[in-house]
């Protein structure tokens, strides 16, 4: 005696199990429900948090590459660290001299 075989429910077969593809279409739909709705939220999720990071990384470099232009200075100017002081000092306040004159009221 031959077993029956079981038609593929993906060629459409009438003949086929209908529970099958009943949850087939079932799967199909919520694919689709979860591409329009988890997704476009995992990539702005995705996105937030590498903003987060990346910005963290610009403010620690910002940081450690402040401290080693002091300690440069430091080294190459005469004087203690008041040179040092001095000349950072005065390019801060040109910047914030700069950037107050360019400023929209």
């Amino acid at each position: 005696m031959v077993a029956p075989v079981d038609p593929d429910p993906t060629t459409g077969d009438s003949d086929g199990d209908w529970a099958s593809s009943a949850v087939g279409r079932f799967v199909e739909f919520v694919d689709k429900i979860r591409d329009v709705t988890t997704r476009p939220v995992i990539t702005v999720a995705r996105a937030l948090v590498l903003g987060l990071v990346m910005a963290c990384c610009a403010l620690a470099a910002v940081v450690l590459a402040g401290i080693g232009l002091f300690r440069l200075l430091d080294i190459v100017l005469p004087g203690k660290s008041w040179s040092a002081h001095l000349v950072l000092g005065a390019a801060c306040c040109t910047l914030g001299a700069l950037l107050w004159s360019r400023r929209t009221p």
